[in-house]
């Protein structure tokens, strides 16, 4: 029986603070205890749901066995709106683990289109290292793989992810189904690492903006560069080419020398010198290998955003097209 913990720390910008403190309170379902642990700031009446329409703020979620127990921050907005069947939206930070940001970019479109936003942040306490946040702690040394080195499925940061949406959906009656995720630079490394490793997840489109690097689906190349060493199966291969991944790079992405972005032999060979290079390599070879396997491929390239360079909140701007388009 796995265990959810969350704590909350709901802010409203409408109504005067009231500070109110909820004794723990579990739900049962499905044989999934979740667990709330609350410390609430709301907005006027105490009875009410954490998560409300009209409301931004930050709660704490973890569950048990979770990299030693580790909760995470999200950071949320929700519009003023009917929230059962609103669509989810998670948006992935980059490297400087500025959650908050990476909400506050959607606020405005949120409202205008009728999701709701939630950033995990990983931060760099917990999440020190690129092994536990761009490689999602799948090996404890994710440049030198190897079976010993595995760590279970539970262990992954990708394993919060699917519960803290039944977290979200249990907490507003929701009906939704699935969610939709954004990731930008370290975050999209995540994101489409996340796509590869458990295509069988909940996430339903993915669009993945300016990676700094890419772990492409090239079975002759080691992993983190390529599939070889990751213990992925030909059948999650199939299943990850199934879903619903953009490529979303900007035209002017293009520094050899911007911070923090990789550079050695392996990668420089294989996917190129800049962040845009290697948008479209991934792309282009992960197609190529779909072709000549004959697996149905769903992945698209968007068109690059022009005259932008490393900018999140702009790629944001760009990428709600595809995460909500309006018909």
């Amino acid at each position: 029986m796995n265990s959810y913990r969350v704590s909350f720390f709901t802010l409203s910008f409408l109504f005067p603070f009231l500070l109110i403190n909820v004794n723990c309170s579990s739900i049962d379902k499905d044989d999934t205890k979740i667990i709330t642990e609350t410390n609430v700031v709301n907005q006027n009446d105490k009875l009410n749901p954490l998560l409300v329409s009209n409301s931004t703020g930050v709660f704490r979620f973890g569950i048990e066995g979770f990299i030693s127990n580790n909760k995470i921050n999200v950071y949320y907005h929700i519009p003023n709106a009917d929230i059962k069947s609103m669509p989810i939206l998670m948006s992935f930070h980059g490297g400087t683990r500025n959650a908050e940001d990476y909400r506050d970019y959607w606020i405005s479109m949120a409202n205008d289109s009728n999701f709701m936003v939630f950033a995990p942040e990983f931060d760099s306490v917990d999440f020190s290292s690129g092994d536990q946040y761009n490689l999602a702690n799948v090996f404890i040394d994710g440049d030198n793989p190897s079976t010993d080195t595995l760590n279970p499925n539970k262990e992954w940061t990708f394993s919060v992810l699917d519960p803290l949406f039944e977290y979200i959906i249990n907490e507003i009656s929701g009906t939704q189904e699935s969610y939709n995720g954004w990731g930008h630079s370290a975050g999209s490394q995540f994101l489409h690492r996340f796509v590869l490793f458990i295509p069988d997840s909940k996430l339903n489109i993915a669009v993945c903006s300016n990676a700094g690097w890419y772990t492409v689906p090239e079975s002759d190349v080691d992993f983190p560069y390529g599939l070889n060493k990751s213990d992925l199966s030909t059948s999650t291969l199939n299943l990850a080419f199934s879903k619903k991944l953009y490529v979303h790079l900007a035209d002017l992405d293009t520094n050899p020398n911007a911070s923090s972005l990789r550079h050695n032999e392996i990668v420089d060979n294989q996917q190129g010198l800049n962040r845009r290079a290697r948008g479209r390599y991934f792309f282009s070879a992960s197609k190529e290998v779909a072709t000549q396997n004959q697996i149905e491929f769903n992945w698209i390239k968007t068109e690059e955003v022009l005259n932008l360079g490393h900018n999140a909140s702009e790629m944001a701007i760009d990428a709600v097209k595809y995460l909500y388009p309006k018909d």
